[in-house]
């Protein structure tokens, strides 16, 4: 993959690939940033990955290429010329004083009148950048350091779902933040990546995450039983270290 600017990458710009392939090519053609960057790809419709293990495996290369920060993306959204410029700069900003992990942007889908707008869309600097706790894993970045504050990203939510939200509860357990900033818009499209499942199917991931935290995610609307253990499984006797290991 092709370096710009350097032949040491600030910035991993990876993309999780299934069987959107305009769409991917729309998304790697919106990257735009000062810092030198590289992009990298897993194919998760040729290798058959599981999503999480193809975040792991981009952040990874990323990582060993020498890059400080993995920005890992869907083949559905489309960055403003300011996005990855904005999640990286407001990581700099909040990591120490706000013990921030995870920087994702914000999608302002449905706030433009064609979503293509994004590609020149320069943001509103007349108000101060704002954060919320509810990050948007369909675009996320993380720093080189995140692997070992937070561990990998659980690989036994096959083929995807869940997988998202078993990383914010682990991020907050363990008395981090993932942040969604206002600063860095994008447009989402959503639906692409997991409609082309051949089997859309999200009950076994599901069942495993009530069987890993107690119940279903704070975050989702239907009616269960919540997550309320503090580590998985209900079993303290787990280090950080094994909140990723499946039973």
């Amino acid at each position: 993959m092709p370096l710009v600017g350097s032949t040491l990458p600030k910035a991993g710009v990876c993309f999780t690939i299934l069987n959107n392939f305009k769409g991917a090519v729309e998304a790697i053609e919106s990257v735009k940033t000062n810092w030198p960057y590289k992009i990298y790809i897993a194919d998760q419709w040729r290798h058959q990955l599981v999503l999480s293990a193809a975040w792991n495996e981009l952040a990874s290369q990323a990582f060993d290429d020498g890059c400080e920060f993995a920005i890992i993306c869907n083949d559905d959204i489309l960055f403003s010329p300011e996005t990855i410029d904005a999640m990286i700069d407001q990581y700099l900003l909040l990591a120490e004083k706000e013990k921030v992990v995870m920087v994702t942007p914000l999608n302002i889908k449905g706030e433009l009148p064609d979503p293509y707008m994004i590609l020149t869309h320069k943001r509103d600097t007349a108000n101060a950048p704002t954060y919320s706790e509810h990050p948007n894993f369909s675009c996320f970045l993380i720093h080189r350091s995140y692997f070992d504050k937070i561990g990998t990203f659980d690989e036994n939510f096959n083929p995807a779902w869940y997988e998202d939200n078993d990383a914010h509860r682990r991020i907050k357990l363990l008395g981090y933040k993932a942040i969604t900033t206002t600063a860095a818009p994008m447009i989402h499209f959503g639906g692409a990546t997991t409609a082309l499942l051949e089997i859309a199917d999200s009950s076994k991931s599901r069942a495993y995450y009530i069987r890993k935290w107690g119940g279903i995610p704070n975050s989702h609307p239907y009616d269960g039983v919540k997550e309320h253990f503090a580590t998985p499984y209900d079993d303290p006797a787990l280090t950080p270290k094994d909140w990723v290991a499946g039973r």
